[in-house]
C-alpha cells in the first residue's frame, strides 16, 4: 500500500492458508511469463524500428479504451469486497488511479492530456473505434469483476497490473521518438508503481481465497493474456503495413509465427477455454 496504512498485520499472513494461496499467486506470476503476450516482437523485436507518428498516434488512441475503464472496475471490485479492511486496502489503489485527489492527475485525464499533446483531443480519443481485442480485454475484466469470487477478480487485475511495466517502456518509447514534444506524465506515473498494485491485489488475494479457486485463476489469467497478446497482433500488423491501426485491423489478425505458444503450461490452468464466464454455483 502505497498511501494509506494497511489495516492488517503480520497475525494475518501466518495462517497455512494465506501461506499457501500466496505461494500459489507468486507461481501464477510466474509461469504467466512463459505467455506469448511476454515474448510478443512488439516487446521483443521491435528494436530501433519506430512506427510513424500517424500510426504511433492510432495505437496510443486505441489504448486509451483500456485506460479508461479501469478505475471503474477498480470501484466495481471495491463493492464486491468481503470485509471493511479488504475495501480499505483497495481504496489506496483507487486513490491513486483517482489521482489522489486531485482529478487533472487521474490517470484516464493524464492519457487524455498526453494525447492532447500530439493533437488528439479528448472528443476524438473518447468517440475513436474500440479494437477487437480491447473490446475482449474489456468485456472479460468486467465479467470476472462482476460474476467471479473477489478473490479471482484480484487475482486478474493483478495479473493485468503486472503486464504494465514490460510494455509501457515501449510505448513510450515510441511515443517520445514519434513526437519529441508529448506529454509524459501518464507514462512517468506508471512502472513500478504498478508492480505495487499488484502486489496488492495478490495480498488481497492470499487472504480471501480458497484453493478450489485455483485453477479458475489460472484460466482466467491465461484468457486476458491471449487478448493483450491479439492486441499487440493488431498493433504489430499496422505498424507492418505502416497504415493506422484502425484501418489495418479489420479482422481478428493471424498470430505472428516467431511468438511463444499463447497458454501456460497445461499443468498451471483449467483444461477449456470459454467463450463467456458463466454464473458462480
Amino acid at each position: 500500500m502505497e498511501h494509506f496504512k494497511s489495516p492488517f498485520g503480520a497475525r494475518d499472513f501466518g495462517t497455512a492458508r494465506v501461506i499457501e494461496n500466496q505461494k500459489f499467486f507468486d507461481d501464477m506470476l510466474e509461469r504467466a511469463k512463459s505467455h506469448r503476450f511476454f515474448s510478443h516482437p512488439f516487446m521483443c523485436s521491435l528494436g530501433d524500428r519506430t512506427p510513424s507518428r500517424e500510426v504511433t498516434a492510432s495505437i496510443l488512441t486505441s489504448f486509451y479504451k483500456i485506460v479508461s475503464p479501469f478505475t471503474g472496475l477498480l470501484c466495481s471490485l471495491g463493492g464486491r469486497a468481503p470485509d471493511l479492511r479488504s475495501r480499505f486496502a483497495l481504496m489506496d489503489n483507487i486513490y491513486e488511479e483517482m489521482g489522489c485527489g486531485d482529478l487533472s492527475a487521474a490517470h484516464p485525464s493524464l492519457y487524455l492530456k498526453m494525447l492532447s499533446s500530439i493533437g488528439i483531443t479528448p472528443s476524438a480519443a473518447e468517440s475513436a473505434r474500440t479494437l477487437p481485442s480491447i473490446r475482449r480485454i474489456n468485456d472479460h475484466l468486467q465479467e470476472v469483476v462482476e460474476r467471479r469470487s473477489f478473490a479471482v477478480a484480484c487475482a486478474l487485475l493483478a495479473s493485468a497490473e503486472a503486464t504494465i511495466p514490460p510494455s509501457f517502456p515501449i510505448l513510450a518509447r515510441i511515443a517520445r521518438t514519434a513526437y519529441p514534444e508529448v506529454d509524459m506524465a501518464f507514462f512517468d506515473r506508471h512502472g513500478p508503481r504498478d508492480d505495487g498494485h499488484s502486489d496488492d491485489a495478490g495480498m488481497l488475494f492470499a487472504l480471501s481465497a480458497d484453493s478450489s479457486e485455483f485453477d479458475t485463476v489460472n484460466a482466467e489469467v491465461d484468457m486476458d493474456l491471449d487478448f493483450r497478446a491479439e492486441l499487440f497482433d493488431e498493433w504489430m500488423v499496422a505498424i507492418t503495413r505502416g497504415v493506422p491501426v484502425r484501418t489495418a485491423v479489420t479482422e481478428r489478425p493471424p498470430r505472428f509465427a516467431s511468438e511463444r505458444p499463447s497458454r501456460m503450461p497445461p499443468s498451471s490452468r483449467a483444461g477449456t477455454r470459454r467463450t463467456s464466464v458463466p454464473p458462480p454455483a
